[in-house]
């Protein structure tokens, strides 16, 4: 164990338990992704294969330049 993750594991020792558990499902999360636990749905692979088609066959609707720097100012970016 690094110092760094050691050092950070005392101090959240001290936290409510409610932190804990957050903290605790956050380093679970970092783990799933690791190991590739994270898997769409069956659905959600339909999905991204039905916008990958529309892609192809050129019946996708993408958004211009033009919209995307009004959507950009409206976010005030």
């Amino acid at each position: 164990m690094t110092k760094l993750l050691r050092d950070v594991i005392d101090r959240v020792q001290q936290w409510p338990d409610d932190r804990q558990d957050q903290a605790a499902q956050l380093l679970l999360d970092l783990e799933a992704q690791q190991s590739g636990g994270n898997r769409l749905t069956p659905e959600q692979a339909a999905e991204v294969g039905r916008i990958q088609q529309k892609v192809r066959d050129g019946s996708a609707v993408f958004a211009t330049d033009e919209q995307m720097a009004a959507f950009w100012k409206k976010c005030g970016l």
